[in-house]
C-alpha cells in the first residue's frame, strides 16, 4: 500500500492555532485499486461536512464523515473521493431481473400518466441497480483500505495548511493585542491626569461661585470626589488588561480557540464602550475610537480561526 499526503507534516504536540481555511489532497493504492481524495475547508460558524462519493462508497459515508470530525472542529468542509478499479469494467454485467422490473414500472408509469412517447434506453440507464459487479468480494476491502489511506493523507495536508495559516494569524493577533496594551496605557495615564485637572477646575469654579458665602468645604470635596468617581475608568482598564492577557494565553493554548476568542472580544469591546462613555476629553475619546477600530480588525481575523 502506498499513501501520498503530498504535504509537510505537523511535528510533535506543539501548541497551535488553526485557520478554518485550507486544502488537502491524498492518493493511495491498495491491491489493484487506486483512490484519491480532495478536502477543502472554508469559514463557517459550525462544522458542516459535504461529501461527494462514488455509488460504491455510499455505505462508507458515515465512516468518512467520522474521520473528518476527528480532525476538524469547525468550518464548512467539502470532500470528494474517487477510485480507479480496473476490475469494475471486467466484472460489470446486466442484472436481467432488475431490467425487467424497471421496464415494467416505467411502462405502467407511462400508461398512468398517459404519455405517448415510448420507453427508451436512456430512461433505463438512470437506474443503477440494473447493473451488477461480479468482481470478487476482496476488491471491496481493497477499495476501502485505499480510500481510508487517501482520506487520511488529504486530512494531514489539510491540517498542515490550516496550521500554517493559523500561525500567520497568531503572529498578527499578538502584534495587535500588544498594540492595544499600549493604547490602554495611554488612555489610563491620560485619564488620571485629566481627572486631577478636572477636580482642580471644579474647586476653582466652586470657589468663584460661592465667594462670600458660607459653604461646607468637606461637602464640596465629597461632591467633587463623587463626580470624579463617575468618570473614573480604573475598573474598565483593569478588566481590559485582564482580557488581553487571557487572549494571549488562549493564542498559546494547545487547542484552537476561535470561539472563545470571539466571546472574549465581545467583553473587550464592552469595556471599550464604557470607557468611551466616560471619556470627558477629546484626546481620550479619539484613543478609545482607535482602540475600538482595532478591536473590529481583530474580530475579523478571529472569524478565520477554528
Amino acid at each position: 500500500m502506498v499513501a501520498m499526503p503530498l504535504a509537510f507534516h505537523l511535528t510533535g504536540n506543539s501548541p497551535m492555532i488553526l485557520s478554518m481555511t485550507g486544502f488537502g489532497k491524498g492518493e493511495s493504492t491498495h491491491g489493484a485499486i487506486t483512490a484519491s481524495a480532495e478536502i477543502r475547508s472554508v469559514n463557517s460558524r459550525y462544522l458542516e461536512i459535504n461529501l461527494r462519493l462514488p455509488q460504491s462508497l455510499s455505505i462508507r459515508e458515515n465512516e468518512i464523515r467520522e474521520m473528518i470530525r476527528q480532525k476538524v472542529g469547525r468550518g464548512k468542509v467539502s470532500a470528494a473521493v474517487s477510485t480507479n478499479d480496473p476490475k469494475d469494467e471486467e466484472g460489470l454485467t446486466v442484472n436481467s431481473e432488475s431490467v425487467a422490473r424497471v421496464l415494467s414500472m416505467l411502462k405502467q408509469l407511462r400508461k398512468s400518466a398517459k404519455i405517448s412517447s415510448p420507453v427508451r434506453l436512456e430512461h433505463l440507464l438512470a437506474f443503477k441497480e440494473m447493473f451488477r459487479n461480479d468482481s470478487n468480494a476482496g476488491s471491496e476491502n481493497d477499495q476501502w483500505e485505499a480510500v481510508k489511506s487517501a482520506v487520511e493523507a488529504a486530512l494531514t495536508q489539510l491540517l498542515d495548511a490550516k496550521a500554517a495559516e493559523g500561525a500567520s494569524l497568531k503572529l498578527d493577533l499578538q502584534r495587535r493585542i500588544d498594540g492595544l496594551n499600549s493604547e490602554i496605557e495611554k488612555i489610563n495615564e491620560l485619564a488620571h491626569v485629566r481627572t486631577e485637572e478636572g477636580k482642580a477646575r471644579l474647586r476653582q469654579k466652586v470657589d468663584e461661585l460661592m465667594k462670600g458665602k458660607e459653604i461646607d468645604p468637606a461637602r464640596v470635596e465629597l461632591e467633587i470626589v463623587l463626580l470624579a468617581d463617575k468618570l473614573d475608568i480604573t475598573e474598565e482598564v483593569v478588566r481590559f488588561k485582564t482580557h488581553n492577557d487571557f487572549f494571549m494565553k488562549l493564542l498559546d493554548g494547545e487547542d484552537s480557540n476561535g470561539r472563545r476568542l470571539n466571546f472574549l472580544l465581545q467583553e473587550m469591546n464592552r469595556e471599550a464602550n464604557t470607557m468611551g462613555s466616560k471619556a470627558f476629553d477629546v484626546e481620550m475619546s479619539h484613543l478609545v475610537v482607535e482602540m475600538k477600530e482595532e478591536l473590529e480588525r481583530i474580530r475579523e481575523q478571529v472569524q478565520n480561526l477554528e
